[in-house]
């Protein structure tokens, strides 16, 4: 993704040293417009608190994980904006966001394998602000900050397989939790007129989603996913905490999501002007 920052610093840059006299300033009316973003997400703490991912909180009990995918996001909006001025305009933004499927192996020493695939999906809405600055003749140069609120899904479908022959057992393993929280927004883009008043857009933006907790069912439980004070991070029943902290004599905290990623988009949008 830092590519992306490159290429879209040697569109912006050279532009903006051409400005003359011959730009637009359109000083009030409406902006409405689709946009497509492909990227890449950044790795934080969510990913680090997975990577601690148990099937059991038994201390004696050993747990080698592995974490992949999850890295690649898709992103679907629709916005609509007021032009305050011939620079400023605020307006709302409403969408979604796709991660790829992220995939969780675990082995444990008392012979356990689970395998867990995740599909995170999230929606949001946001107020934005946009400041502009014509540059040359049919192009612009915008940049953006939003926040709001986000919803997030997370659906899980796997399996685990336990026990040596001739007692091998085997369980699904099925989930669909949500969360929600807030979202967040910076981005800088250029604009093109295609038309008089129809624009390509193409820009670059960090989107991030702050979500304390995911709750819902877990394999017929209402379940949610909470991290020990060693760290470890593993399903448990919501009627079943209490047991499971006097038990391990740990306190637990749900998992939270803190993630953002990094955005190339690709907008067509209409401008009608009072």
């Amino acid at each position: 993704m830092s590519r992306c920052i490159v290429i879209l610093s040697i569109l912006v840059f050279p532009i903006w040293f051409l400005r003359g006299p011959e730009v637009y300033a359109e000083s009030s009316g409406l902006e409405y417009g689709f946009r497509y973003g492909m990227g890449e997400r950044v790795p934080g703490r969510f990913d680090g608190d997975l990577k601690q991912f148990t099937s059991t909180f038994n201390p004696l009990i050993y747990s080698d994980v592995s974490l992949s995918g999850g890295r690649n996001t898709n992103l679907y909006e629709a916005f609509f904006r007021v032009l305050l001025d011939s620079r400023s305009r605020v307006g709302f933004v409403v969408g979604r966001n796709d991660w790829q499927f992220l995939q969780l192996t675990e082995v444990t020493s008392d012979f356990y394998y689970t395998k867990l695939q995740s599909e995170i999906y999230s929606y949001h809405v946001m107020a934005v602000y946009h400041y502009l600055l014509p540059i040359y003749k049919n192009w612009e140069w915008e940049n953006g900050i939003g926040m709001g609120f986000t919803s997030a899904d997370w659906n899980i479908r796997g399996y685990s397989i336990g026990e040596l022959p001739p007692d091998t057992q085997y369980f699904n393993q099925r989930g669909r939790l949500r969360g929600s929280g807030l979202g967040y927004r910076a981005e800088t883009a250029i604009n093109h007129r295609l038309y008089e008043r129809t624009f390509f857009q193409i820009g670059l933006g960090y989107h991030h989603v702050a979500i304390d907790r995911f709750s819902g069912n877990y394999n017929g439980e209402t379940s949610s996913f909470y991290i020990g004070t060693n760290g470890r991070v593993g399903v448990l029943d919501d009627t079943r905490i209490i047991d499971a902290t006097v038990s391990t004599a740990q306190s637990f905290r749900r998992l939270d999501m803190n993630s953002g990623a990094w955005i190339l988009y690709f907008s067509v949008f209409q401008r009608f002007l009072d």
